[in-house]
């Protein structure tokens, strides 16, 4: 398998992705990179992991996944600086700095060590995971790290060599962790509530949340109809999943499960996150909180 998906920060009005692509070619001429997106905002790991998550199992297993964001935790900048102190070789040692090849769900993921895995996947659930070395012919490259640490492996990666042989292996506990807020679910006398979060806001401002369509319907249990409650709307009484972004429905509020299988929240003819902005609601994405009640 030759498939090399990019998730990366570096933008398309500038010539990085070309620079590694080229590095990728001098491996491999019969490599095919596709594009997930060059837009991630910087040091948003968060959403670089999520449209990582909801594209990559559309690709034939075993493709191979590179993430490149750079980003620290406040706490392990600060460990960062106080290592340096001691020498360069203390600093290397810090585990948040290393470059990470795992295989989950049979494809494999290069990333950085900076606590993204957290939201790809649980660690536990991880096959296999090494930590990549620095290729030497490419070390001077300090200032685009994704060249050394990733080009060789991932072309490795294609033509099928295993992980052991392309890296160390790495102890799943020295993984870097996020807490990460799941979907909440409450029962009652009168009704079923999950309570859940924002991920996501797409280019058409619809809102993605955390929650999943395996779990709305276990806890609907058949039933299609529902209640939604945020602050700005109040609650949203005798609600539906629609079927598509054209679905005709008295409401100017729409739900459904797109290709990512997480709810979606959109308005028919305004975005959503714009809505919520004209409405005062913070503009941290983290913050926003949402109901929806099964009645029994």
């Amino acid at each position: 398998m030759n498939i090399i998906t990019l998730t990366t920060d570096w933008g398309i009005s500038d010539n990085y992705s070309a620079i590694f692509k080229a590095h990728l070619l001098r491996e491999d001429t019969a490599l095919q990179t596709i594009d997930i997106t060059h837009q991630i905002p910087s040091n948003n790991i968060a959403k670089a992991a999520f449209l990582t998550k909801t594209a990559y199992h559309y690709f034939p297993k075993n493709s191979i996944h590179l993430i490149d964001i750079n980003w620290q935790h406040q706490q392990n900048e600060l460990k960062y600086k106080v290592a340096l102190q001691n020498g360069v070789d203390a600093a290397e040692e810090l585990p948040f700095l290393d470059y990470l090849a795992f295989q989950y769900d049979d494809h494999y993921f290069l990333c950085e060590n900076n606590g993204i895995v957290s939201f790809l996947c649980s660690k536990f659930d991880i096959q296999e995971v090494v930590k990549l070395p620095v290729d030497a012919r490419y070390a001077h490259l300090t200032t685009f790290k994704a060249i050394p640490y990733y080009v060789k492996a991932a072309a490795h990666l294609a033509k099928g060599i295993p992980l052991k042989e392309i890296g160390e292996e790495y102890d799943i506990h020295r993984i870097e962790t996020i807490p990460n807020t799941p979907p909440i679910v409450s029962e009652s006398e009168e009704s079923n509530i999950i309570f859940f979060n924002a991920q996501h806001i797409d280019s058409y401002g619809n809102i993605i949340t955390n929650l999943h369509k395996d779990l709305f319907e276990k806890v609907a249990q058949g039933r299609t109809q529902f209640e939604f409650y945020h602050t700005a709307l109040g609650v949203v009484k005798k609600q539906k999943i629609a079927h598509s972004y054209n679905d005709i429905t008295k409401s100017s509020v729409l739900f459904l499960f797109g290709h990512s299988q997480y709810l979606e929240i959109l308005m028919k003819y305004a975005p959503f996150d714009k809505f919520l902005f004209e409405h005062n609601v913070s503009h941290n994405m983290l913050d926003w909180k949402f109901n929806i009640f099964f009645k029994k």
